[in-house]
């Protein structure tokens, strides 16, 4: 009898998986590259391990049909460039065309070009459509990508080399459930956005480049779909919150807001960076450039020194801006752009060649816009009521309003004209050859024909009572803090030599003048001011100038000089004073005090010395400080920074400028962190 036959066990196959062992433990989704992109968001790179074969492969049927789109597309590129070619082949011109081609320079400088939500900037030549023929390649080749690995994969680190270098590396990006969790509720949500938009009380001065109610009605639809929002614009929305809370922790924080509104103005500020990450500038995407200018507007008005960083980042807001062909007019546009977006595009570059004119300036460092061909004219000076609601309702825009009627855009206007000036004297300053007296005269002129055409409301400020004031002291403020200190930098290498040559004496009296101003300005500052690195270098910048002067008017005394002299001791004797009264607001602004006074300590003494009288004045403290410093002590105890020592640069006609503001910097007058 036959046994029974046994049954042949099925033993199944071991499945190799498919994920890296770090996303199998977390049981997440990985996207299977090497390393894959959760631990590279982890920095746990040296843990991701794949086990069994690689999972990319595919059969080649497959492979075949996701290939034949993306032959199509290059043998489409192969005969655009040959067309090119053929078309571009020189041929002798004719007599006539020599005038005809003379016209169109203007427009072969290049074009806008609207491409549905996208603004895009076409170069004057063909070349645009070969480059827009590729980028149809790459995404062909994207999206067979997508297709292989079966779902939409996080952007790889090489995709990300521009935004990090962006923001400098602080930010990686998240998904957009980690990005909206962060927003507020939705009652409190409402109200932040409302105090952004009351600009009569809202006490940072912000650029007018957003239509408040294109904006409130993009905002309802987000709050009915929240998912649908692109990155750029939640990054737009972000950069509102985190300007709402700079506000706050700087001029008052409400109950609900108190002990918070640093952390989430740090917090903010990160996710706007980590939506302009995901939502890739590079797009032209509509707020791109709105976005970033918001973002240097908040690391503008923060308190510690980042002038080479917000310089950086200004950079990357340029070119972005060229990018999507804000720098030609509206009236360059193909097709036509609305009057309304047109409007708000002049007021985004006007914005954006300012930002770059001030951080060139207050980083000592060369402007873009120098090398760089605009059209794009002034805004109209035209109140918020004036505009229509939408493009769809505005046929044309009405005439601009003189600048003596204030509007929100008018600081902006002013203030572009003045950066215009500014962006001269930055030329001067950071060009390698030399400028002739000339030039700095010519730049003089600029500078003062600007401050000149300032409006009344405009002009030197008084200190606020009503709330609804401090926004406009606010730009008085700085109006004429940017002009003197322009002057300061313009005619400060002109001090020495004005001594022995009177050629010069202008220049010194210019210099002295604008010093002086900023120093009769302290007087206007509340003890908040103190805090900011930017009103702590203008202070000193001034004060440095004046007691320059001074220890000049010791070398090369005149008898013209007494009287001058003491008016300049009293303006230092008034600063010092007022920086005692303040020292107390952060530990720079003590130290500032205690250096500035023992430097006046040193004046006094020596012109004691000199008239043989008693001085005094300066505490015992600082008198002290000063000493141990050797700060205006006797020559042969001066102090030296990189090269720079006051007996060398003071006893020489021609002093090392660059070496005494490294010197400033490295006394404590500019050591805050870059970011």
């Amino acid at each position: 009898m036959q046994s029974p036959v046994q049954p042949v066990s099925q033993r199944r196959r071991a499945r190799i998986p498919l994920s890296c062992d770090p996303c199998r433990t977390r049981k997440i989704k990985c996207n299977r590259e090497y390393p894959c992109q959760n631990c590279i968001t982890r920095d746990e790179q040296s843990s991701c391990h794949f086990k069994g074969a690689k999972i990319d492969s595919l059969s080649n049927a497959r492979r075949e049909s996701q290939l034949d789109p993306m032959r199509q597309r290059i043998d489409q590129l192969e005969n655009m460039v040959k067309r090119l070619i053929a078309h571009q082949t020189p041929e002798s011109p004719k007599p006539g065309d020599l005038v005809a081609s003379a016209t169109k320079d203007v427009a072969s400088a290049g074009k806008v070009v609207l491409d549905g939500a996208h603004s895009v900037y076409q170069g004057g030549d063909d070349w645009y459509d070969v480059l827009e023929e590729i980028n149809q390649l790459k995404n062909t080749w994207a999206q067979a990508q997508d297709d292989r690995v079966g779902h939409q994969t996080p952007p790889t680190q090489s995709q990300l080399a521009d935004g990090s270098s962006l923001l400098f590396g602080q930010v990686k990006p998240i998904d957009r459930i980690e990005i909206l969790a962060t927003l507020p509720p939705k009652r409190e949500l409402d109200n932040l956005v409302a105090v952004f938009f009351d600009r009569p009380t809202f006490p940072i001065a912000v650029p007018p480049i957003i239509h408040e109610s294109t904006f409130m009605r993009e905002y309802h639809e987000h709050c009915k779909n929240p998912s649908h929002a692109n990155f750029i614009w939640l990054g737009l929305l972000f950069s509102i919150l985190g300007i709402v809370m700079l506000a706050y922790h700087q001029h008052g924080e409400p109950p609900e807001y108190e002990g918070r509104s640093e952390s989430l103005f740090q917090l903010y500020r990160i996710r706007t960076a980590q939506c302009l990450l995901s939502g890739d500038i590079a797009k032209c995407l509509p707020y791109t450039v709105e976005t970033l200018r918001f973002n240097a507007t908040a690391e503008l008005n923060r308190k510690d020194d980042n002038r080479r960083g917000l310089w950086i980042m200004t950079g990357v807001l340029v070119r972005t801006a060229i990018n999507m062909g804000y720098h030609r007019d509206p009236a360059h546009s193909s097709p036509p752009i609305p009057p309304l977006q047109a409007e708000y595009r002049r007021r985004i570059w006007l914005a954006v060649i300012s930002m770059d004119n001030m951080t060139s300036f207050g980083a000592g460092l060369p402007r873009m816009l120098s090398a760089i061909y605009s059209d794009t004219r002034e805004p109209r000076n035209l109140h918020d009521w004036e505009l229509p609601a939408d493009d769809a309702t505005a046929a044309s825009l009405p005439p601009s309003r003189p600048l003596t009627e204030s509007t929100a855009v008018t600081y902006l206007i002013v203030k572009g004209r003045l950066c215009h000036a500014l962006g001269r004297v930055v030329d001067l300053t950071c060009s390698p050859t030399s400028s002739t007296y000339a030039d700095v005269l010519a730049a003089d002129r600029m500078l003062s024909a600007a401050y000149d055409s300032f409006p009344s409301h405009m002009q030197p400020p008084a200190p606020p009572q009503p709330l609804e004031q401090l926004r406009l002291f606010h730009a008085q403020i700085g109006l004429r803090s940017i002009y003197h200190r322009a002057m300061c930098t313009l005619h400060r290498r002109f001090l020495t030599q004005a001594k022995t040559n009177p050629q010069y004496r202008f220049s010194r009296d210019r210099c002295l003048a604008s010093a002086r101003a900023l120093l009769a300005t302290q007087r206007d500052l509340s003890e908040q001011w103190y805090r900011f690195a930017h009103t702590r270098q203008i202070l000193s910048f001034a004060a440095m100038v004046v007691f320059l002067e001074l220890e000049l008017m010791r070398q090369f005394p005149g008898a013209e000089d007494a009287v001058e002299q003491a008016d300049l001791r009293r303006d230092l004797e008034t600063s010092v004073a007022l920086w005692g009264v303040n020292r107390g607001t952060c530990d720079e602004a003590g130290r500032q005090w205690q250096v500035l006074a023992g430097m006046l300590e040193g004046v006094r003494s020596r012109s004691d010395a000199k008239d043989g009288d008693g001085g005094g004045g300066v505490e015992a403290a600082s008198a002290d400080h000063a000493s141990g410093l050797g700060l205006w002590g006797p020559p042969s105890q001066m102090p030296g920074v990189d090269g720079f020592t006051f007996e060398k640069e003071l006893a020489s006609v021609e002093i090392d400028w660059a070496a005494w503001d490294s010197y400033i910097e490295d006394a404590g007058f500019g050591s805050g962190p870059i970011y």
